[in-house]
């Protein structure tokens, strides 16, 4: 495959640095070598620790949540018993003696018309 090389290309730099002139090489290299001898590179942090870190912080999350769960479950359950327990009649207001009817009932039955055939 030709990847914009021409078949006589100059190969000395690589192929892909073609345009690239000297002065701007030996600069990039300056920067390297400056980037390098800069001191020794900072240790790696420990991938073992970050992972403890986070799972402290998932199970301080997953008991804090379910803390507040059971609050609201508590809150709600206590919330209703209250309810309940002031929906019912209070026994202290209720009479002792059942309720006497306000009308008295009648001695005797009253008669009740029955119609008479039509003559027929």
């Amino acid at each position: 495959m030709d990847h914009g090389m021409g078949q006589g290309a100059d190969r000395t730099d690589g192929g892909r640095y073609q345009g690239m002139d000297r002065r701007e090489n030996a600069e990039l290299y300056a920067a390297f070598e400056a980037l390098l001898d800069a001191g020794p590179e900072p240790p790696l942090p420990s991938v073992t620790e970050a992972a403890v870190a986070g799972g402290r912080r998932i199970r301080r999350r997953r008991t804090a949540v379910a803390l507040a769960g059971a609050l609201v479950v508590a809150v709600c359950g206590v919330t209703t018993a209250v309810n309940v327990a002031d929906s019912r009649p209070d026994p202290v207001q209720q009479p002792l003696a059942p309720p006497t009817p306000t009308q008295e009932p009648t001695e005797a039955p009253t008669p009740v018309a029955t119609p008479e055939p039509a003559p027929g």
